[in-house]
């Protein structure tokens, strides 16, 4: 698997790992809202990135690259856009099509972003190795 399907497929998770079923309010309950492309929520320990020097790079790099799309495309959301490259990605790397609907919402600060903890750490137990699995190389 190529390190661009990779990046996205880690980048949709991320965003979208965070819901919290026992929570009612949104923005608050988490889940895929865009809240990942602020730097309070990239800085959290699960969003590490192991198989980079600088720390944080894989997921900006994944942030980086859908930008242009966004800037494009603005009336599309942040949040749709990273389940779409995450699908996309599924779909290059010889997976199956998967259907999007559209509609999410992005959050609008940072403040709403969730709060640390709320993601298993990369290194944690069954992420880790599921992604080890898909991958030749560490994530």
């Amino acid at each position: 698997m190529r390190p661009f399907p990779l990046k996205q497929l880690r980048l949709a998770w991320h965003d979208a790992g965070t819901y919290n079923k026992n929570i009612e309010e949104w923005p608050l309950r988490g889940g895929a809202n865009g809240s990942l492309r602020f730097e309070i929520e990239i800085k959290h320990a699960a969003n590490a990135t192991l198989s980079s020097q600088s720390g944080f790079s894989g997921l900006v790099n994944a942030l980086k690259l859908l930008q242009p799309f966004k800037d494009k495309y603005s009336g599309v959301t942040y949040a749709d856009l990273f389940q779409l490259a995450s699908a996309t990605a599924v779909e290059e790397a010889g997976g199956p099509k998967i259907p999007i609907k559209y509609g999410r919402v992005d959050v609008s600060e940072p403040e709403q972003c969730p709060e640390e903890g709320r993601l298993p750490g990369f290194e944690d137990g069954l992420v880790y190795s599921a992604m080890r699995r898909c991958s030749q190389t560490e994530p």
